[in-house]
């Protein structure tokens, strides 16, 4: 999740169509000129939210590149939507948005949506038209898995004796929380820490799943917890000396940067708390949360839920081809591979159905060979290691990567595969290092 240079981007609009030419890449089939099949996008592009999809979506365009624009000789092309509203994603609108996909008699599958809350509103509009999501950073647990600290059921999202039509290549807060806790006792050495939410089903969802398993760790009386409106708040100094009187020494916060959850760090400096590490989720990994901390960013904390491609010798080529393509200082992001192995799964499962005689012309049931293609992908090996999906959509690799801001040198920043401030800011150097992995899988 991270901001790119808006000016470049000006042209992604929310309803761009974006056809990627020809070429002789790994799609097949000699060139486009049976037609267009494309394959839909839905995450937020605008504001403070596009820190975080538009690396993303960069993500789906080199997929498509690397295809070579073509698949069995029908043209790839990206139907792009954006679901933020006033520079924050909007469940509304994604709903929106996948409708309109649906309608859309060329796409046969998309990639997002970016936000949980946002995969909670649109499963139930695309599952009973069988459209493939494949999302590339959805986190709830609860969209696939019916655990007991769920507000509701992921069967109720879906119709019922209609298949599943929702995946995603990312591991789950269960899990992505739990990784930090251990990671701010056993490593950071904490032994008390405020716990902060902005109301939000992600919010929610993985500051819950971190002080659960922080008190496993500290034991009882080892945190504080409190909450805060982003439609409202603005001063968090309040809660901060409340954490600050408790005797805290860290805080984690549930949120995302769209939702203000890295504007208390820069608050904390004139309390005499800003040297505590500010420690979250996927949802702070982004370029704005270090603008947003200001002078306070070095500190800061993050997890996301998969492995860290430069950690992958084998993803080492796909990234440099990337930046080749994509230069700007922000156009990678923490979810930027994970999109392109969500829409890379995509195309195969396009492929297969195409091979396999499917006509695109004939939506619903091409629309469903592709889907239950998916939902078959088997030891996929993708630029982040090998995905297999079960039952409920959910991958088989169950990697959380820890990352920490640290000030970096110009020709680090300009290798253009870290998340770090925004080209041009007072914090472009400063960026996400990966420190470490947790394998829940191992």
């Amino acid at each position: 999740m991270r901001t790119l240079r808006l000016g470049r981007f000006a042209a992604v609009a929310a309803f761009a169509v974006v056809a990627v030419a020809c070429g002789g890449g790994t799609g097949g089939g000699g060139g486009g000129n049976k037609g267009t099949i494309a394959i839909g996008v839905d995450l937020p592009e605008s504001g403070a939210a596009a820190s975080s999809g538009l690396p993303t979506l960069n993500g789906v365009k080199y997929a498509i590149s690397k295809a070579g624009g073509s698949v069995s000789g029908w043209t790839l092309a990206v139907e792009n939507r954006d679901d933020a509203v006033g520079g924050s994603y909007n469940a509304d609108k994604g709903v929106q948005n996948v409708t309109d996909l649906i309608n859309n008699n060329t796409v046969v599958a998309m990639v997002g949506p970016f936000n949980s809350a946002v995969g909670k509103a649109e499963i139930p509009v695309t599952n009973p038209a069988h459209l493939t999501m494949i999302s590339p950073s959805n986190t709830n647990p609860c969209l696939t898995k019916d655990l007991p600290t769920c507000s509701y059921h992921p069967q109720d999202l879906r119709k019922a004796g209609v298949p599943n039509n929702y995946f995603r290549v990312v591991a789950t807060d269960d899990l992505q929380g739990p990784a930090m806790a251990d990671y701010a006792y056993n490593t950071l050495g904490i032994k008390k820490i405020g716990v902060l939410d902005e109301k939000t089903v992600f919010g929610i969802g993985i500051a819950d799943a971190f002080q659960a398993q922080f008190q496993k760790d500290a034991g009882a009386g080892s945190f504080k917890r409190d909450s805060y409106d982003p439609k409202t708040t603005t001063d968090w100094r309040s809660i901060l000396n409340g954490f600050k009187s408790f005797g805290a020494t860290a805080i984690y916060v549930g949120g995302t940067d769209d939702q203000k959850a890295c504007q208390p760090r820069a608050q904390m400096t004139a309390l005499g708390i800003g040297s505590w590490p500010y420690l979250g989720g996927d949802g702070i990994q982004t370029s704005q949360c270090v603008d947003d901390a200001a002078d306070s960013a070095l500190g800061v904390s993050a997890t996301t839920a998969g492995a860290d491609a430069g950690q992958i010798p084998s993803a080492a080529s796909t990234i440099s081809d990337f930046k080749k393509q994509f230069t700007g200082a922000n156009d990678y992001g923490a979810y930027t591979m994970s999109a392109y192995d969500a829409a890379s799964i995509e195309i195969a499962a396009i492929k297969k159905a195409l091979d396999a005689g499917k006509d695109p012309k004939k939506l619903n049931d091409f629309r469903e060979a592709v889907r239950a293609n998916v939902a078959a992908t088997n030891g996929f090996k993708g630029v982040l290691g090998t995905t297999t999906f079960d039952a409920k959509g959910d991958t088989s690799a169950k990697i959380i990567s820890v990352y920490g801001v640290k000030k970096e040198d110009a020709s680090r920043v300009s290798a253009g595969d870290l998340t770090c401030g925004k080209a041009g800011g007072p914090n472009a150097n400063l960026c996400f290092d990966w420190v470490k992995q947790f394998n829940f899988g191992a």
